[in-house]
């Protein structure tokens, strides 16, 4: 049972891209009979112009106008737990189960503002009691709620042309000038100066040693394998972008001008070969151009 619902989960998260993608806010579900989706929706809030648009109530309202008025032998599976008045929905809808895989509770931890009342508080307050599961692919339906997911999915979703990813670039330069300017004086670096830069870079996006691991070093030259969570790869897996061409177009110029705080001889590139997700990491590199000049 627990591998079919993670079958049906990944079709919600699907539906749950798919509103990403037109604008929406990112949920998906699919009402399962008989071990067979019967329907799938995602909310449509902001395109229906309608708050009510919840995945889970285009779902319901797919299903009576297609299928069925009697939901009890059905199965909700949902990428979010449902909020209190979808939970409520389903109650009337008389739904026999419901699955999701981010709690409320999870998604407020994230930052989301919510009706902080889990689906279960509800349901035993009803005179018709519903089997409930949670956490099914938890962390898959998580990305899906992370802000600096979203807001990479926003930004890069409404870039149309080359002017507009120079302007996301441009955006993230300043951010990176700022935070250096900022936090200049407590960075403690030590080593050669391509050493600094790799811890430099490394404490900018807030990632471990062990997620960016060093695979080739000499004194001039550091190349480390990046594995760390990626908000930009999430956001072009979601949006169906190549992270060749978003990465090169937005991110490297900002990590290149990061490091030459240091030393304007410092240079950051990747090997675009070997990028998430055609590869299980990112093969990124640093260098000293010319070393025998000193700064």
């Amino acid at each position: 049972m627990e591998e079919d619902y993670k079958k049906f989960m990944q079709v919600a998260i699907e539906e749950a891209e798919n509103s990403l993608r037109e604008g929406n806010k990112g949920f998906g579900a699919v009402l399962v009979k008989n071990d067979r989706i019967i329907e799938r929706a995602h909310d449509t809030e902001v395109t229906d112009s309608d708050p009510t648009a919840h995945a889970e109530m285009n779902v319901i309202r797919k299903t009576f106008k297609n299928f069925s008025t009697n939901l009890s032998e059905c199965t909700l599976v949902s990428t979010h737990e449902p909020c209190p008045m979808c939970t409520t929905a389903l109650i009337w809808a008389k739904v026999s189960e419901i699955v999701y895989g981010a709690s409320i509770e999870d998604t407020i931890k994230l930052g989301r503002t919510m009706i902080c009342l889990s689906c279960k508080d509800i349901i035993k307050a009803s005179p018709w009691k519903i089997k409930v599961k949670g956490g099914i692919l938890k962390e898959d339906c998580l990305k899906l709620y992370r802000e600096d997911v979203r807001k990479l999915v926003k930004k890069f979703r409404a870039s149309k042309n080359e002017e507009d990813w120079k302007a996301i670039e441009r955006e993230l330069i300043e951010k990176r000038d700022r935070w250096f300017e900022e936090n200049k004086k407590s960075l403690k670096l030590k080593g050669t100066d391509v050493e600094k830069a790799y811890r430099l870079i490394l404490m900018k996006i807030c990632i471990r040693l062990s997620e960016a691991p060093i695979m080739r070093k000499t004194k001039n030259r550091i190349v480390f394998h990046s594995k760390n969570f990626c908000p930009a790869l999430e956001a072009c897996n979601i949006l169906g972008l190549d992270t060749k061409n978003v990465c090169k177009a937005v991110f490297e110029r900002p990590t290149d001008g990061l490091i030459k705080k240091i030393n304007p001889q410092l240079k950051f590139t990747r090997n675009y070969s070997k990028i998430r997700p055609y590869a299980n990491y990112c093969e990124e590199i640093i260098e000293l151009i010319d070393p025998a000049k000193e700064y």
